[in-house]
C-alpha cells in the first residue's frame, strides 16, 4: 500500500471556544472572514459519533467560513464527552485541530495510514455528505489531525462554502 499523502488536501484550521458569538465576530468584523455557516446542537447520537472507541454522547455547535482557502472552524461544546470539551478544559479557546479533505473513497486509506503510524482515533462521526475522524497527533504537534471523506455533495458545499453561497 502506498502511503496517502495528506499535504495536499490541508484544508482547515479548528478553535475550540467557550464563546461563539464573540470568536465569530472576532473573525468576521477584525478579520474580515464572510459569514459562517451554522450547524447547531450537532449530536454524537444522530451521525453515528464516537469518542475513544464507544458511541458518543457529545453535542457541539459548529461555524465554518472562509480565510482566503482555508477554512476557519469554530466549535462549541454544549454537552457530554468529546474531543472538544477535553481541548477547552485543557487548553482553553485554543486550535484545537486542523482538517485535511479527500474524497471519501480516500478516507478509509488515509485512516489507516495515521493509525498504522501511531495516531489513533480518538472522534468520529457520519453525516449524509461526509465523514469525519479525528486522529490523536497532540504529542508531536500540539493539535488533533481531522480527516473529511467527502461525497460530491459534501465537495460541493464546501464550494459554496468559499463563494459564500449557502
Amino acid at each position: 500500500m502506498t502511503k496517502p499523502i495528506l499535504a495536499p488536501a490541508f484544508c482547515q484550521v479548528a478553535w475550540v471556544v467557550r464563546d461563539l458569538e464573540a470568536a465569530e465576530n472576532f473573525f468576521h468584523e477584525t478579520m474580515g472572514c464572510s459569514r459562517f455557516m451554522h450547524m447547531d446542537k450537532l449530536a454524537a447520537k444522530d451521525t453515528e459519533g464516537t469518542y475513544l472507541g464507544k458511541p458518543g454522547n457529545w453535542v457541539c455547535n459548529l461555524h465554518i467560513a472562509y480565510a482566503g482557502d482555508t477554512q476557519i472552524e469554530l466549535i462549541q461544546p454544549v454537552s457530554g464527552d468529546s474531543i472538544y470539551r477535553e481541548s477547552l478544559e485543557r487548553h482553553g479557546d485554543a486550535v484545537q485541530h486542523v482538517a485535511y479533505w479527500l474524497d471519501d473513497e480516500d478516507y478509509d486509506a488515509a485512516a489507516a495510514h495515521l493509525v498504522s503510524s501511531g495516531y489513533p482515533l480518538i472522534q468520529s462521526f457520519r453525516l449524509p455528505i461526509l465523514r469525519v475522524g479525528y486522529f490523536d497527533t497532540r504529542r508531536v504537534i500540539g493539535v488533533a489531525t481531522e480527516i473529511v471523506g467527502s461525497t460530491q455533495a459534501g465537495h460541493d458545499l464546501r464550494r459554496n462554502l468559499k463563494s459564500g453561497n449557502f
